[in-house]
């Protein structure tokens, strides 16, 4: 098994690029599927809906490539990559949904992104 101490210096990155193609494949299926249920109720007719779908593939690819990430990473520096969905989620949800983020989410957000830089260094 190969360790983050064993990796040449100029790929040591790529771990954390895969982590953030997933976690950001994480976050847009939560939009995507918030944007579904806008309009739906839980039921079979949502079999029927390409949004269902999408949601469902990008979490799959999500998975894949967290399955990649974890077989690079220590699951201490990774788990806590996974926080990033919060913030990815809220700014989707801004942009996309048009939520608003109040000044005190925006404070927790700014929290879990400074917790998020203490654990990976």
């Amino acid at each position: 098994m190969t360790t983050l101490e064993d990796m040449p210096q100029s790929i040591l990155w790529i771990p954390y690029l895969v982590a953030f193609l997933s976690i950001v494949l994480s976050s847009t299926a939560q939009i995507l599927l918030k944007i579904l249920m806008r309009n739906h109720t839980v039921s079979l007719q949502l079999l029927s809906q390409p949004l269902f779908y999408a949601g469902f593939l990008a979490y799959g690819a999500s998975a894949v490539l967290w399955l990649k990430v974890l077989a690079k990473l220590p699951l201490t520096v990774a788990y806590p990559l996974v926080s990033l969905n919060f913030i990815l989620v809220a700014i989707g949800a801004a942009f996309f949904l048009h939520e608003r983020i109040s000044w005190q989410t925006f404070v927790g957000l700014a929290l879990i992104f400074g917790g998020i830089v203490v654990i990976s260094r």
